[in-house]
């Protein structure tokens, strides 16, 4: 009977090299991503689904993956006692066999099940050596004779496309070039024709990988380690989308590790984080901050809010701390409101920064509308051209103000509202004693100075006590919602 359209659903690691009772799934998905610090298993993982199939035998020239390969015997270890499980789904014949389960095992000198007895499935793998340019591996120095021929048939033409959208170029040409016994790709750029050996590693492997997605069969799974390597991040993250694509629309699986961060962040695909505990692999399936930690080695604060001052800090600290996310904030004055204008801006240029998780709070006295905003962010960086108000619009989009009542400045607000509390505290009182202040700062600081606080702890207490006002959720609503947004986004 035929067997075909396999997919892998789960692997369940009892014991392979570092790796130990561990679960890792691969659905809902097609696309999964592999994280970890060097060391936690990636490594181990890719090597262990690369042999659990054998290549069908429509393709007898495929290369056939062997657990030797990869998990070869030496003196200090024969890998007696490796055991692990796939769940997988296939078709036999018409039927669709769901939830079948396969042990792999070694128990003696052999791999269980033979490599006769695995089941079929085209597997492609695109390893480290992918990474190489071809001309550190070309030895010849005298000149070389390419005959050449155009790559114009449908599949070719779909690779240069997305090859270009995701290096953002334009490629005219893709070509193929021969010399002797040698093959090289070859490409034309602004007028400029060359062959993979004028290739940086980026361009090269981004068709490496294009080619192998992009011509393999249907349900084929394709295994790419670290995939990150020689890409930047905005290529990197267009090139997930290229291959999402791909394997929902062919049924593929991909599978890649990476150390990289930023695509944790991603919510089309499978995040997959593991961690040695000293006796058990884990595997986080959810991205959020504290798998990132352990992937880096660092606490990570996703979440990064710019405040005015210091009074704008221990609100946004309060409402953080209601929201259960304060070890996730990193939390910044900038000064007066002006400031908040350049320092948007300056932090959208850079083009490194996820502005979708930076928040530029202004108190709400200044620059109240938009039109004030927009006016003011001009003044900072000007031009009518589209790009320039383009980045105008993608700066402001950051900046956001408490919901203070027009005409009042924070620190009267504050004031007025603990005013209104009626439980007879000494914040309360103090806060009725302040009347006409020359600075309206002095509205909220009399209060700390009179009870004898330091700043800190003063303005925290100020802040506990105005969080009991009724006034209270809708002036840190804008900030609340946002924080909520974020809480969501970042699954924290």
């Amino acid at each position: 009977m035929a067997t075909r359209q396999q997919k892998l659903d789960s692997i369940e690691f009892s014991k392979l090299k570092s790796l130990t009772n561990l679960n890792i799934s691969f659905i809902p998905h097609p696309v999964t991503g592999i994280f970890g610090v060097n060391g936690s298993g990636k490594s181990s993982i890719i090597h262990a689904l690369l042999a659990i199939y054998k290549p069908g035998d429509q393709d007898p020239g495929r290369r056939n993956f062997k657990f030797s390969t990869f998990f070869t015997p030496t003196t200090h270890t024969n890998w007696i006692g490796s055991n692990f499980r796939i769940i997988h789904s296939y078709r036999q014949d018409a039927t669709l066999v769901p939830n079948n389960s396969r042990i792999y095992s070694k128990t003696t000198d052999r791999w269980n099940p033979r490599y006769t007895n695995r089941p079929e499935r085209d597997v492609y793998f695109i390893g480290l050596d992918s990474c190489v340019p071809a001309i550190e591996l070309e030895r010849r120095e005298a000149l070389i004779n390419l005959t050449t021929a155009a790559l114009n048939d449908a599949i070719s033409m779909e690779i240069r496309t997305q090859a270009g959208y995701i290096l953002s170029r334009n490629y005219a040409e893709y070509n193929q070039h021969a010399n002797a016994n040698k093959r090289y790709i070859g490409l034309k750029h602004n007028n400029i024709s060359y062959s993979s050996l004028s290739m940086g590693a980026g361009e090269q492997r981004v068709f490496k990988i294009l080619e192998t997605v992009f011509r393999a069969p249907a349900y084929s799974m394709v295994i790419i380690d670290e995939i990150d390597l020689t890409l930047h991040t905005d290529a990197l993250n267009r090139l997930i989308d290229v291959l999402n694509t791909r394997a929902n629309n062919k049924n593929l699986q991909i599978i890649f590790t990476s150390h990289r961060e930023e695509l944790t962040k991603r919510e089309d695909i499978n995040i997959r984080h593991i961690f040695q505990t000293g006796t058990n692999t884990l595997c986080f399936n959810a991205t959020n901050p504290d798998c990132i930690s352990r992937l880096t080695g660092v606490q990570q604060r996703p979440i990064e809010i710019f405040v005015e001052d210091d009074m704008a800090e221990a609100i946004t600290r309060k409402v953080a701390e209601e929201l259960g996310i304060v070890r996730h904030c990193s939390i910044k004055r900038f000064g007066a409101a002006i400031n908040a204008f350049p320092l948007a801006m300056g932090m959208n240029l850079k083009e490194t920064e996820n502005m979708d998780n930076i928040s530029i709070f202004l108190d709400g006295d200044v620059y109240v509308t938009d039109a004030e905003k927009e006016a003011r962010m001009a003044a900072i960086y000007s031009g009518t051209e589209a790009d320039a108000v383009a980045k105008r619009i993608a700066a402001l989009s950051c900046v956001r103000q408490f919901a203070l009542p027009n005409g009042q400045s924070p620190e009267a607000f504050i004031n007025n509202a603990i005013r209104e509390i009626d439980d007879n505290s000494e914040i309360v009182n103090a806060a009725l004693g302040i009347n006409a202040p020359l600075n309206k700062h002095d509205y909220v600081s009399k209060i700390v100075e009179v009870l004898g606080y330091p700043k800190p702890l003063g303005l925290s207490n100020v802040v506990n006590k105005l969080s009991t006002s009724p006034y209270w959720a809708a002036y840190s609503l804008p900030i609340r919602q946002w924080l909520q947004q974020r809480i969501s986004v970042l699954h924290l």
